[in-house]
């Protein structure tokens, strides 16, 4: 029972610690002998023990007083232990009768060792733990005094040092042959020395490695044994160092040296280090390891390395070089490859360890029809194990829209793990919009070719875009004769929507909008194509014209003119449901229908021309052959003889028979011989490019002279040199030269009057401006007091803000003509005084600012101060405004419009230059011209009156100064405003 209860109780640490003492095993401890004999003596008890509990004994590591076989055996059975209970409670154990204690009285001790009183002190660990008793034993009933106790106690302690003494002795033994063998067991080679350089250690490794064993190298200098000569000096005075300082500037390094073996081979190896002071002295302990092995094998990892690196880049040279983009992503779905050709089309570089979800979250890509967003694509499917090809899909971009079509596989090994997936994508955007564009231009072809007239041949190429694009709705609308409206023709539909809420109940109704209203009405005004985004009203519109667009799901409407020359005829226009970004090929293309659309119109009023031109020359012939005069023409060939490609019939009145093409008559070959040089100097002032006219004698072929007045006119057709004549016999007239003179005289009354009424009509002009400036300020101002009303809201308002947009650039227009009319008149009014044009012009300029940065144009302005002139402050704004606002006017968005002004010699030069659409060079000669406009700002779509630079040419002039234009250093045109500066203190 006693020893079931110790050993459940027993514990591992504190048997360890037992054992670790060496007490169990040890014969006789003098120290513990001398204790136990002091005990006993002191105490005057026959008995003395120090008693250690192991697993199921108690041993005696010290006994005084015992005799027989204990003496021997130096033990005892746990069933005679007392000691047991100390180790048990952990506390002292004092007995004056065992016989009559509780826990003592059935020990056999009793009976086998005659043991009757006991007092046990624990003895105790280091660490805390009990491994025994300091102990006496009497043979008979004792009371033991506190001094007893005392005097134990102490000597337990003193034993308890013994013991503590035993385990540094074990661990001390046990630590040194555990380095040891770990020194010897580790790869490297471990060498100690002292200051001195004399090996102290040297482990089997440093055997194996240098080739001396142990009891070979310590007590020799290290330098002699595995130092290349060529170092040894600077070893010998590393260790000087160390010796003077203490302390060495190498410690817990990892040192590159060279290292030899006793056979005199060198090899590189590392070594770690360490300097330690130690009870004997400083000791320098170093780990040597051999990194030959290592240093080949980085030399052949190096190669393989670059081998790799070469092969990587071959492959990436020909990913690169392909025009197909590549994909790939690792076993864990990360991505690792973009080639080229996928970098351009994603706009993004390869980003290591991007999963592949996260990377296919920046696009937004679509099933075919650009409608429906693909929910699994290639890239994840060939992850997943499955195998794609030919998936086409259209990815949309900041833009535009691309469509791919795609090829993907997983990755396998033989034994069918997973090493990842790859993609192939080819862009086949272009290809697919030629071919969809080939399509719409073959049909709208195939349409035109049978088509009879203009309005059939409008609704059937609108019919077949909108097929061929996949489009929603086309329509086809025609400008009316008077200019006023714009009228649908036709409406077609695609697909199985209903969009009779947008297009009516049978789509072919009249719709009538006005200059500005819908998407027709805005390409008219534009006279250009529109792509409109329905979410937003452009500025320029008057109304959308059907908002059920929006109900219906239209997002896109594009619309362009058919034109005439500049005028535009007609509309197309489709509406898509797609959110299209803006395609240049798309708007080129309907640009291209619209103009052949346009040139069939062209065409079929050639046509017409033909025929009635046709008519109108047998009407010519037929009103000439009842006249006296002839008509002809004749074709001038260089170095050959002139040739009569036109004869009128009644070539009889002037060479006495008929004269044809085929039976030809010339002036000069029937002149009389005394008016030869007449026609000299006739043909003379033909050759230079003048109209001729002449009075002479010709000899017909019937022997009559007649006289004849002939009046020509010399003009080219390419390289063709032709002259257009009119030959009169003019016999009779030489005796009504009186009469004749009459007739010019009246002619001339004629010319005055013309010129009179021509005069009366730019008073007229002028009066009839004047007085409009009344009513359209009365227009503007009650305008200004209907929009400052707050009960003026809804469709009213919108009118009078309409009506006051247009009443405002009336009077713009009216307060030109004003102008215009007063440079007919031969002035300008100015009332000059001194000012300064500096501020004039910033305030211009600071004015022109909220309209360039709606255009996103900026304006860099260089004024230098006091630029002093003499001038009318309203006319000098006026032509300012003017020059500035053509700048801002005429310059693309994302443009730039620089203002300089500065004083040179006596004159302030203001220059206003822009990178806008510039002025053809041919046209520069005709700018300051009334109602000039460049053709390229015609082309644009700009809107203008061309009065503008007129009047403000009329201003500079009429302030002593100049208006020059020349091209612009980087485009656009450059104007020069140069002002007289007089000094203004001497006014």
């Amino acid at each position: 029972m006693l020893t079931s209860t110790v050993t459940s109780r027993r514990d591992a640490g504190r048997l360890r610690a037992l054992r670790a003492t060496g007490l169990l095993e040890a014969d006789r401890v003098g120290a513990l002998d001398r204790l136990t004999k002091l005990a006993a003596r002191t105490l005057a008890a026959p008995t003395a023990l120090v008693s250690l509990v192991d697993e199921d004994r108690q041993r005696f590591a010290s006994a005084y007083g015992l005799s027989g076989e204990l003496e021997e055996t130096r033990q005892t059975p746990l069933s005679h232990s007392y000691c047991k209970h100390v180790v048990e409670d952990q506390a002292p154990l004092v007995v004056a009768d065992a016989r009559l204690d509780a826990r003592l009285h059935d020990s056999p001790a009793i009976g086998d060792y005659d043991a009757i009183a006991y007092a046990g002190i624990p003895l105790r660990s280091p660490d805390g733990h009990v491994l025994g008793s300091f102990c006496v034993v009497d043979s008979v009933p004792r009371e033991w005094s506190h001094d007893d106790i005392a005097m134990l106690r102490d000597l337990a302690e003193a034993a308890e040092s013994e013991v503590a003494l035993r385990l540094a002795r074990a661990e001390q033994a046990i630590a040194a042959a555990r380095l040891d063998a770990v020194l010897n067991a580790t790869h490297d080679a471990y060498i100690s020395t002292d200051l001195d350089g004399d090996v102290l250690s040297w482990n089997a490794a440093a055997e194996r490695m240098f080739g001396y064993r142990a009891d070979e190298a310590v007590g020799r200098n290290v330098s002699d044994l595995i130092i290349p000569e060529r170092f040894r000096a600077d070893h010998v005075a590393g260790l000087r160092r160390v010796r003077l300082g203490g302390d060495s500037q190498l410690n817990g390094q990892h040192l590159r040296i060279a290292a030899l073996t006793s056979t005199g081979r060198e090899f590189p190896a590392e070594m770690t280090l360490q300097v330690v002071t130690e009870p004997g002295g400083t000791v320098c302990h170093a780990f040597v390891h051999d990194i030959t092995g290592r240093l080949v094998a980085t030399a052949e990892m190096e190669q393989q390395r670059k081998k790799l690196d070469e092969e990587h880049a071959f492959l990436e040279a020909v990913l690169d070089s392909v025009d197909v983009g590549i994909a790939a992503c690792d076993s864990e779905g990360r991505l690792t490859l973009l080639n080229r050709a996928a970098r351009e089309v994603t706009g993004h570089d390869l980003a290591p360890d991007t999963p592949i979800e996260e990377w296919l979250s920046n696009y937004q890509v679509f099933q075919p029809d650009g409608r429906a967003l693909v929910t699994s694509m290639p890239l994840t499917r060939a992850f997943a194990g499955e195998i794609v090809e030919g998936q086409q899909m259209l990815a949309k971009t900041e833009d535009a829209w691309r469509r791919f079509v795609t090829n993907g596989r997983p990755i396998d090994t033989a034994d069918h793990r997973r090493l990842g997936a790859v993609i192939a994508f080819h862009d086949i955007t272009e290809a697919h919009r030629a071919e969809e564009l080939r399509r719409a231009r073959h049909a709208v072809a195939q349409v035109l070719s049978d088509a009879t007239n203009a309005k059939d041949a409008g609704i059937e190429a609108v019919a077949a875009l909108t097929k061929s694009l996949g489009w929603l709705c086309g329509e086809y609308w025609q400008v009316t004769e008077d200019r006023k409206t714009i009228v649908r023709h036709s409406s077609h539909t695609t697909g199985d929507r209903d969009l009779s809420a947008f297009t009516g109940s049978s789509g072919d109704e009249a719709l009538t909008f006005v200059l500005g209203e819908g998407l027709p009405g805005l390409v008219w005004a534009r006279n250009r194509e529109v792509w409109w985004d329905t979410s937003a009203m452009p500025t320029d519109m008057v109304d959308e014209g059907r908002a059920t667009l929006h109900e219906v799901g239209i997002r896109r409407a594009v619309g362009v003119p058919v034109r005439s020359g500049r005028r535009t005829l007609g509309v197309l226009a489709f509406y898509t449901d797609q959110d299209l970004p803006f395609d240049t090929d798309t708007v080129q293309m309907l640009d291209a229908v619209a103009a052949h659309l346009g040139r069939f119109v062209e065409r079929r009023w050639a046509e017409d021309m033909s025929l009635a031109l046709a008519d109108a020359r047998r009407n010519f012939d037929r009103i000439v052959a009842q006249v006296n005069d002839y008509v002809w023409t004749v074709e001038a060939v260089a170095g050959d003889e002139a040739r009569l490609v036109y004869s009128s019939p009644n070539g009889r009145e002037v060479f006495g028979r008929e004269v044809t093409v085929e039976a030809p008559a010339m002036l000069e070959e029937r002149a009389h011989p005394g008016d030869i040089a007449i026609i000299e100097e006739f043909k003379r002032k033909l050759t230079a490019g003048e109209h001729a006219e002449m009075e002479c004698r010709v000899v017909g072929f019937d022997g009559v002279v007649r006289w004849i007045w002939t009046r020509a006119a010399a003009r080219t057709e390419g390289n063709r040199f032709f002259v257009d004549g009119l030959s009169t016999d003019v016999t009779d007239r030489h005796a009504l030269s009186e009469q004749r003179e009459r007739l010019l005289e009246q002619e001339r009354e004629q010319v005055e009057k013309l010129r009179q009424l021509d005069r009366m009509k730019d008073e007229l002009s002028a009066v009839v401006i004047h007085e409009l400036r009344n009513p359209v300020g009365v227009i503007k101002a009650y305008t200004e007091v209907l929009l400052d009303s707050p009960a003026l809201d809804g469709a009213e308002r919108k009118h009078a803000t309409v009506v006051d947009r247009t009443t405002r650039h009336l009077q713009g227009l009216v307060d030109d003509l004003l102008d215009l009319a007063r440079l007919d008149a031969g002035h300008i009014s100015i009332d000059p005084c001194p000012m300064a044009a500096d501020g004039l012009l910033r305030d211009v300029v600071d004015g022109q600012r909220p309209s360039a940065a709606a255009k996103e144009l900026t304006i860099h302005a260089s004024i230098k101060p006091d630029l002093d002139v003499h001038a009318d402050a309203q006319r000098l704004r006026q032509a300012l405004d003017n020059l500035v606002s053509n700048a801002v006017k005429y310059t693309p968005a994302g443009g730039s419009v620089s203002v300089t002004a500065e004083r040179v010699a006596d004159a302030v030069v203001i220059t206003v230059s822009d990178t806008g659409i510039g002025i053809p060079a041919e046209q520069y000669p005709h700018l300051f011209s009334r109602f000039f406009r460049a053709s390229n700002a015609q082309k644009a779509g700009i809107k203008g009156t061309g009065l503008g630079l007129a009047v403000t040419k009329a201003i500079a002039d009429a302030h002593g100064g100049t208006l020059t234009a020349k091209p612009a250093a980087g485009g656009g045109t450059e104007f020069s405003l140069t002002l007289p500066a007089p000094d203004l203190h001497s006014l």
